[in-house]
């Protein structure tokens, strides 16, 4: 019986020895780490090959600005979460993500915003990401996107940033819009400029080809590009890409097409 109680007792003993150590260990690592120095900063920026909206050297600029310095500052006065409001800030940053490692490591992980159209408006250019949030143009780089122009249905004031607040439903046309060629190889490559005309319809200039394609409203969009592929697999290896004037995409289930011939009407409505 005695000897049971020993061996408790022994066994309460090191366990108690092993929870004071790790406690004392845990408490001599934070005091240790509270005094560790930015020994580096590491920034990273996603998607840099597609958009350079923001580079490495602004972001470790706009990071110094905030008195934050390599072997000076120390990772415990670092306020993680307003440094990321300070770069979320910026125009096309999404995201940012930052923290630190033991080893006096700051990390920072940027993701930029990913432009599907342009839009050129009264009171300057605009891009709308993949989410119809709007921010204005940057000056040292430009996204290859299509080119929205004409009777734009919006009132930004310059240098607005945010979603569209009015003609809601416009605006979610549009994105579907840009998306759907976004995704589409053909539609990305051909798509240059899309004119807005007094009435709201679409006119959609193409890179390749001298015709224009009228796409009326933004709506039934995938309807409508999936008539446009139709033309381009079937009519185009045939007639051409010059042969007609106008491809009208705004009636159901058909095309109307109107031919480069300006002496006589020559209007071919074809049933896709």
């Amino acid at each position: 019986m005695f000897k049971k109680i020993l061996i408790y007792t022994g066994y309460t003993i090191l366990f108690a020895s092993l929870a004071a150590y790790f406690v004392l260990s845990s408490m001599l690592e934070k005091q240790e780490s509270s005094k560790v120095k930015c020994r580096r900063i590491e920034i990273t920026v996603l998607d840099s090959a597609v958009n350079r909206f923001v580079t490495i050297a602004e972001i470790r600029g706009l990071i110094q600005e905030e008195g934050i310095n390599v072997n000076e500052s120390k990772l415990r006065h670092i306020n993680l979460h307003e440094l990321e409001n300070i770069l979320n800030n910026r125009t096309a940053i999404r995201r940012s993500i930052v923290n630190y490692s033991g080893q006096g490591i700051l990390h920072v992980r940027i993701e930029q915003r990913r432009p599907v159209l342009r839009l050129e408006t009264e009171n300057g250019g605009f891009y709308m990401d993949e989410t119809a949030y709007m921010f204005p143009l940057v000056k040292t780089f430009t996204s290859y996107v299509p080119v929205v122009t004409g009777f734009i249905p919006l009132n930004l004031v310059p240098g607005y940033r945010g979603r569209i607040k009015e003609n809601r439903e416009w605006a979610e046309g549009m994105l579907e819009l840009g998306l759907f060629i976004d995704k589409n190889e053909l539609l990305n490559a051909q798509v240059e400029q899309i004119f807005i005309d007094e009435k709201g319809d679409l006119h959609i200039i193409p890179r390749v080809g001298q015709h224009e394609i009228v796409f009326g409203k933004p709506d039934n969009v995938e309807a409508k590009f999936e008539k446009l592929m139709a033309f381009y697999n079937h009519v185009i290896p045939n007639a051409g890409w010059d042969k007609y004037k106008t491809i009208s995409l705004q009636y159901s289930n058909q095309i109307v097409c109107t031919k480069r011939d300006n002496k006589t009407k020559n209007n071919k409505n074809l049933n896709i």
